[in-house]
């Protein structure tokens, strides 16, 4: 199953924007229906999808005490916060590093702390989501990467590193480098700009220039 195939799952829930966009709204404007257990599901979901602008979207529809954090930093959220807001900020951090490319650090993050497990466990096959969606980004930018790279930003290793690159991927493992099949992003294409201007356009700028202003 190459990653095109594996990428299919992910689409499926682009579709669904709509879907997490009303039920954004509807606790945006009726608080009372807020369940924080769905809110953080839509999250955990949005953030499978990056870099869409889904999970800043999700943001932007929830109250705002949400957003900050009510007694720390927001790289470190305290453990006394309140269960939603620090749920919010955690996933933001994560959202943070997908958007930098960070993915060393996503996956540390991820591994720092139970409530990150507690977070992704209602979304079904989380981690290969991520995986997935980082090969496509990763594909979309280069042509060659060194293993040990591509090992830690896929958080894999091994038989397992081998398989998903290989087999899910269809990349190929050259020793110690990983090569990546051309395709319409990662291609290097010369531009050449080139511009049509004729003399009469100049004559008739230069006769502008000396007509006298009504």
């Amino acid at each position: 199953m190459h990653l095109f195939l594996i990428q299919s799952r992910v689409l499926s829930y682009e579709n669904l924007t709509d879907k997490v966009i009303f039920y954004c709204s509807r606790y945006q404007f009726n608080p009372h229906l807020t369940r924080d257990e769905t809110i953080t599901n839509i999250l955990v979901k949005s953030l499978t999808v990056f870099p869409n602008a889904d999970f800043s979207l999700c943001l932007s529809l929830l109250p705002t005490h949400t957003l900050a954090p009510l007694s720390t930093s927001a790289s470190a959220p305290a453990a006394g916060d309140a269960p939603l807001s620090e749920a919010v900020q955690k996933l933001n951090i994560l959202n943070s590093l997908l958007g930098g490319a960070d993915y060393t650090a996503f996956w540390n993050t991820l591994d720092s702390d139970d409530l990150y497990a507690d977070l992704v466990a209602d979304v079904s096959g989380f981690e290969e989501l991520m995986r997935v969606r980082i090969a496509v980004t990763v594909s979309q930018a280069v042509r060659e990467v060194e293993r040990s790279i591509l090992e830690s930003w896929l958080n894999l290793h091994g038989g397992e590193f081998e398989h998903f690159v290989g087999t899910v991927c269809g990349w190929e493992i050259d020793g110690r480098k990983i090569r990546v099949p051309l395709n319409k992003e990662n291609e290097a294409k010369g531009t050449v700009v080139r511009e049509n201007v004729k003399f009469d356009q100049f004559s008739r700028l230069i006769k502008r220039a000396y007509e006298q202003p009504a």
